[in-house]
């Protein structure tokens, strides 16, 4: 079914913009990352406690009138996560649009906007207010408030009266501690230059952020690893994404004959945190039936930088040994194509 399909696909993007947009700078205080969007042209700030109770930032997108917007969400993941999963799974012949009208409305139930900002031209702005159109109308979000502007543009923030409909206790509670932290994201969120940018590849920083980490294995791996072969591809997949699966066996055999100057490691999106046993183990399970014996790193936040920019798994990167990113990310799996880049690499040396 081509719907299913189209579905899938753009719920692979959706799953990982939410669950890593972020961008890495430094820490106001303990465990809060600062996470810049330059086509935004913000900054926030989110604590790690936060990011782990299901805040996931979203866009910037456009909206029903044309507009930039961004948003702050919030996932209870106990539940989402199964949700995803049933879809996932369902066959052809088992997906059907009443299937998805529901899934949707689940969805709309176990997850919530905490927070939406409007990116409107100022100009623009200045015009529709003189028409006599109220910011209600220019965000359709309320409550709605002016925030600022920057770079000829106007922000209109709104955070959303809480909706805990359908929620069980435990949920409801999580939910209005994350509703309610969207007052000190309002307090912390301040401008940065905003970006017209067509192409997202090329905003993937150009060195890999210094991070600790831990691997399927519970080793400690950091930055350093790098610095031990002139060359890593490092690809970035999800338990969830079938073509992610599908290449593994492929790199697993790869890995295997690989010159001795480089190395392939896995960075795995989605698993969220220590107690994720779910995805950890079943991470764990797709690697050993590939035979994938490489190092497959558990992405935290100490990525954020790099996640910001992905946009679909798998995304293969290459980086050199000073930790530095080589040439253009690959979107989608194409391990002949990663091989290509390899030989082109060292021959251009």
């Amino acid at each position: 079914m081509k719907q299913k399909r189209i579905y899938r696909n753009l719920f692979g993007i959706f799953l990982l913009i939410t669950i890593f947009l972020t961008g890495c700078g430094k820490e106001e205080e303990k465990d809060v990352i600062k996470i810049e969007s330059p086509e935004a042209g913000l900054v926030f700030q989110i604590s790690k406690e936060y990011q782990e109770k299901g805040i996931k930032i979203e866009g910037p997108f456009e909206d029903f009138a044309g507009n930039d917007s961004m948003g702050i969400f919030w996932y209870y993941t106990p539940v989402t996560d199964k949700l995803v999963e049933d879809l996932m799974a369902l066959s052809e012949e088992e997906f059907t649009e009443e299937i998805l009208i529901e899934f949707y409305k689940q969805m709309g139930i176990h997850s919530k906007c905490l927070m939406n900002i409007t990116i409107i031209e100022e100009q623009n702005y200045k015009e529709a207010i003189e028409s006599g159109r109220t910011i209600d109308e220019l965000s359709d979000w309320n409550p709605v408030e002016e925030f600022g502007t920057n770079d000829g543009y106007v922000y209109l923030l709104s955070i959303p009266e809480n909706d805990t409909s359908g929620m069980e206790e435990k949920e409801k509670t999580q939910y209005e501690e994350c509703s309610a932290y969207m007052q000190t994201v309002k307090k912390n969120l301040s401008f940065m230059k905003k970006e017209a940018v067509s192409n997202v590849e090329s905003l993937f920083p150009e060195q890999i952020p210094a991070f600790t980490a831990k691997d399927l294995d519970g080793n400690t791996v950091t930055e350093s690893i790098f610095a031990e072969k002139d060359l890593t591809v490092v690809n970035i997949w999800g338990t969830f994404c079938t073509p992610c699966v599908q290449e593994m066996p492929e790199l697993g055999e790869w890995a295997k004959s690989m010159p001795d100057n480089v190395q392939i490691v896995g960075l795995i999106a989605d698993i969220s945190g220590d107690e994720d046993t779910k995805h950890h183990d079943l991470a764990v399970t797709i690697t050993e039936k590939a035979n994938a014996d490489f190092t497959q790193i558990i992405a935290n936040a100490d990525f954020a930088s790099i996640m910001n920019w992905v946009t679909g798994v798998p995304t293969t990167l290459f980086v050199d040994k000073e930790g530095k990113l080589v040439g253009e990310p690959i979107i989608g799996a194409d391990v002949a194509g990663y091989k290509k880049f390899v030989e082109d690499y060292f021959s251009e040396q």
